[in-house]
């Protein structure tokens, strides 16, 4: 099983003892969405980070864009369009009502302590695209400074 296989079974893991399987699907489409755009944006500072044409070009293309705009403004949006992208591809790709529905059955034959090891590992890829992303900022705030 793939890390967002697993992480829709993580949600359906943590939400279905307390009722809310119904959600699940919903919450695991919102969050992969997130982390993709996570990765997304990753990538792109790591590269920045040993490009200097593509810092310089993407702060041109933010500064035609955007203007003097402030900075926490312009970062919102930038994170925002990617999401707008992924949600969707998720949505009607791995997200799909019926992939969900075989996922889960699939998950649903694993003993316990399988469907535990699943969800930590879709838990996981969530939690370690949150701290890459810190990390590249920190070396982007660090090397672009």
């Amino acid at each position: 099983m793939n890390v967002f296989q697993a992480l829709y079974c993580n949600q359906y893991y943590e939400l279905k003892p307390k009722g809310k399987e119904a959600a699940a699907r919903i919450n695991s489409n919102r969050l992969l969405g997130i982390s993709l755009s996570i990765n997304l944006i990753l990538l792109v500072v790591i590269i920045m980070v040993f490009s200097a044409d593509l810092t310089d070009a993407f702060s041109d293309l933010v500064r035609d864009i955007f203007g003097s705009r402030q900075g926490r403004t312009i970062g919102k949006i930038i994170a925002l369009i990617p999401f707008l992208i992924f949600l969707p591809l998720v949505q009607y790709t791995i997200g799909t009502q019926t992939n969900y529905n075989k996922l889960i059955a699939r998950f649903e034959s694993f003993s316990p302590y399988e469907q535990k090891a699943v969800s930590t590992k879709g838990l996981y890829y969530f939690i370690a695209s949150m701290v890459g992303l810190f990390i590249a900022v920190a070396l982007a705030l660090i090397f672009l400074a």
